[in-house]
């Protein structure tokens, strides 16, 4: 029987052995660390890429769209200007306020919006918005008649701080306090004739009118107004205090005069010529004509008649007396033509489509289908001695 001797490892072997193992693992642990510590390099860079791009991208994006959108903004401006000193033209002044308070209030200095921003404040009596207004506009384009305007309603200013108000329906009245009789008479002939007008002119929106009752001085002080003047309406009624002293029924001549001129400047807008202002307020005064009948037989037998184009503008800047008073007769007497042969509701389609047309020519003739130069060769032609006569001398 054979004896099998069993073979055992050696000791230095079995460690040689373990210490392989162990260094090996070590290697192994080792490398899987670095390979972990690459990975999460690549992805450290890559996550940092990632965002790098994200807000270039960003960027790029919001770059192109604010060069997109500046075009935008631009007409935007253009288009809130031009449709608030549009609306303004037409006389309807809180309705253009938004648009230029918009352009204002995004940090744009335009003088014509500045401009017309005033003209809004003051109509609305915001004396000091008017200045503030006026005085931009003025810095940035200077204009005589910008810094007169400024002179004017710094004077205004400094007046209706002591002046008290009342108001009734579509009326603010500003007055001294001491004239309180006075000023109850004139707001109570206020409101009786505008209800009359409006049912004469058809209009009865809802608006209110700025009347202002002044001291004979301050009257001529602060308006400048001419002598002849017995009251002024610029987009406020302006009445001296002298005026209520007349009888009542001379006071609503007065009131009625200045009243239309108002209507017809809320119906048609600020572009209506002077000599149809003046025609039509004389013709619904109620006034006696008399005296501006004879002026016009006058003008047209020394041959002094003024073309009607020449009077687009207001009477107040004329120096001569004897013109104001033929501007004042050709008016009425050219209004009284059209009323006479061809009606008064033609007059008020004039005025309803003031602002549907580009110029007065375009505007008569779709009326009267005539042009303007046309009806006053007409209208001169009843001016041969005894047809002056032939105009109807009672409304």
């Amino acid at each position: 029987m054979t004896h099998q001797v069993q073979k055992t490892k050696p000791l230095w072997a079995e460690r040689f052995c373990k210490t392989k193992t162990v260094d090996l693992m070590k290697l192994i642990v080792k490398k899987l660390r670095l390979v972990h510590y690459r990975e999460s390099a690549i992805m450290l860079v890559i996550k940092q890429s990632t965002q790098m791009l994200a807000c270039l991208f960003i960027t790029l994006i919001s770059t192109n769209y604010c060069f997109a959108n500046e075009p935008n903004k631009r007409q935007e401006t253009r288009y809130n200007i031009n449709r608030g000193i549009s609306l303004y033209k037409e006389g309807r002044i809180n309705e253009a306020l938004p648009y230029l308070e918009d352009v204002i209030n995004s940090g744009i200095v335009h003088p014509n919006a500045h401009y017309v921003l005033g003209e809004i404040y003051y109509a609305r009596n915001e004396l000091k918005k008017a200045i503030d207004n006026w005085k931009i506009a003025q810095h940035k384009a200077p204009k005589d008649a910008i810094l007169t305007k400024i002179t004017k309603a710094k004077k205004e200013l400094k007046l209706d701080e002591k002046l008290s108000d009342k108001i009734s329906c579509n009326f603010i009245l500003k007055h001294d306090h001491d004239d309180a009789y006075s000023s109850e008479l004139v707001l109570h002939s206020f409101v009786n004739v505008y209800n009359e007008l409006a049912y004469d002119f058809g209009w009865y929106n809802n608006c209110e009118f700025t009347v202002i009752l002044y001291s004979n001085e301050d009257f001529v002080n602060i308006l400048d107004a001419p002598p002849w003047a017995a009251a002024i309406y610029d987009g406020k009624i302006r009445i001296p205090l002298q005026y209520t002293s007349l009888n009542i029924d001379e006071l609503e001549e007065i009131i009625r005069h200045e009243l239309i001129h108002a209507i017809l400047h809320r119906i048609a807008g600020n572009n209506v010529p002077a000599w149809l202002h003046e025609g039509i307020a004389q013709y619904k005064d109620g006034a006696d004509n008399t005296e501006v009948r004879n002026t016009l037989r006058d003008a047209v037998v020394n041959n002094l008649m003024i073309p009607i184009n020449h009077l687009k503008s207001g009477f107040v800047n004329f120096k001569d007396n004897t013109k104001v008073r033929i501007a004042y007769a050709e008016s009425l007497g050219f209004v009284e033509y059209l009323v006479s042969n061809y009606g008064f509701y033609t007059i008020l389609d004039i005025l309803n489509n003031f602002n549907n047309y580009s110029n007065l020519d375009e505007l008569f003739t779709s009326v009267y289908s005539l042009n303007l130069n046309q009806l006053e060769n007409s209208w001169i032609a009843t001016m041969t001695p005894g047809g002056i006569n032939r105009l109807p001398e009672n409304r």
